[in-house]
């Protein structure tokens, strides 16, 4: 098989797995779980995917959040990091026979370390999971935060809604547009008459998918 016959059937088990996984009382694809999956189903037909990282820029950014319980405000310093990177899948049987697919990497965390790993993470499935089409409806659980805590304004995680790693990727998505944490939440309320953390997933995407095609 060439490499492009090879990646439908990769696609094929992605979907099949999708359909397959249920929790929370919704039909869903676990990142991490499709992952592993489609790792198999590659080695099966030898193929690879290879990460390539471009040009990263990281900066930080200050904010204060509000907490109603103590009544104090908490300064907060994030590290934001930014930049393209590339996918490139390559047919092991036949190793000049490639596909590069152009990506982005975005990651924030209060360590410039974690937010690397959290953008790279972050990342990598999301390709696997747009690449392949594999359906991540609104009301997909692995876009929902179920560890059981409630967020409030400090940013901690929720039981609805984005979980704190996805708000923050949000905003970093939109700084790097020079775009601030303000005017992400006005929009977002304007638009969906909501805070952010109350996004469910496909208006999550299309605030992302906004802020990346804008113009810096």
């Amino acid at each position: 098989m060439n490499l492009y016959q090879k990646l439908i059937q990769i696609r094929k088990d992605v979907i099949e797995f999708s359909k397959d996984k249920e929790g929370y009382g919704y039909k869903f694809v676990s990142g991490s779980q499709a992952i592993r999956k489609i790792r198999d189903k590659m080695d099966e037909l030898g193929v690879l995917l290879v990460p390539n990282i471009g040009e990263t820029e990281s900066h930080t950014f200050d904010y204060v959040t509000y907490d109603k319980k103590t009544k104090e405000e908490k300064q907060h310093t994030d590290h934001v990091v930014t930049g393209s990177m590339s996918y490139t899948w390559i047919n092991a049987d036949e190793p000049e026979e490639m596909l590069n697919i152009p990506w982005k990497i975005y990651g924030a965390q209060d360590d410039i370390s974690k937010a690397f790993g959290s953008g790279l993470t972050y990342s990598e499935r999301y390709f696997i999971l747009k690449f392949f089409q594999a359906p991540t409806d609104s009301e997909d659980p692995d876009a929902r935060d179920t560890s059981g805590r409630s967020r409030g304004t400090t940013g901690r995680s929720t039981t609805a809604g984005l979980s704190e790693a996805q708000i923050k990727r949000l905003y970093a998505i939109a700084h790097s547009k020079n775009v601030d944490r303000e005017a992400v939440n006005s929009l977002t309320f304007k638009k969906f008459k909501k805070k952010v953390e109350a996004l469910t997933k496909e208006e999550y995407d299309f605030m992302c998918n906004g802020y990346e095609k804008m113009q810096a």
